[in-house]
């Protein structure tokens, strides 16, 4: 089991230094022997699934990438529930993925409803949440939506937003549409307080 672990580790690190099409052959290599060993529903092998997908995302291969994190919402939905926190944590991925590809009317309502079992099950001021909201708020504003996307981005802010998400905000590519906003200027300013304040 070390083996497998040292395996996905290395993997990442390859992944990290771009090292995209080794990386995939380790991964590809490490999921089947997950498969094999452990099965296919194993904590470790939807591991091993989650770094593969990134990787094919890397490079591109996007289909393959998409239908990798459908596999595993389908496997943390049978295994752990449709509401525990690695599911919709798995939910939101494939929101992600989604948006790159353009398919943001299926994106949004995955996040819509990730969102709300989240508010049921976390909490409305849990960092994931508030995540999420930020997330629906950066596709409103690909879709256009400005004050909609606005208004979610407060919200996550007001909700328990982490603090990295909030150091990065002004210069997320995802926000680039609002730069020299003078509301979103405000809102970054109104952030970082709010971060530092809950230091």
């Amino acid at each position: 089991m070390r083996g497998l672990l040292a395996a996905d580790n290395l993997a990442i690190i390859l992944y990290r230094e771009g090292r995209f099409a080794e990386a995939e052959a380790l991964d590809r290599e490490t999921l089947a022997t997950k498969k094999r060993v452990l099965g296919a529903d194993h904590p470790e092998t939807v591991r091993s699934m989650n770094t593969l997908m990134a990787v094919l995302a890397g490079e591109g291969k996007l289909d393959e990438a998409q239908g990798l994190e459908e596999q595993v919402v389908a496997i943390r939905t049978r295994v752990l529930g449709a509401d525990h926190p690695l599911t919709l944590s798995a939910m939101s991925n494939l929101a992600n993925s989604l948006i790159r590809r353009g398919d943001y009317a299926r994106a949004e309502k995955l996040l819509e409803e990730s969102k709300a079992r989240q508010v049921r099950v976390l909490g409305p001021e849990n960092p994931a949440t508030a995540i999420t909201t930020y997330n629906l708020g950066a596709l409103a504003l690909r879709q256009g939506r400005k004050d909609e996307a606005l208004r979610l981005l407060r919200e996550s802010v007001d909700h328990g937003l982490a603090g990295w998400v909030i150091a990065g905000m002004a210069k997320d590519p995802d926000l680039a549409a609002l730069d020299g906003e003078p509301q979103f200027d405000a809102l970054v300013a109104y952030a970082k307080a709010k971060a530092k304040a809950g230091k």
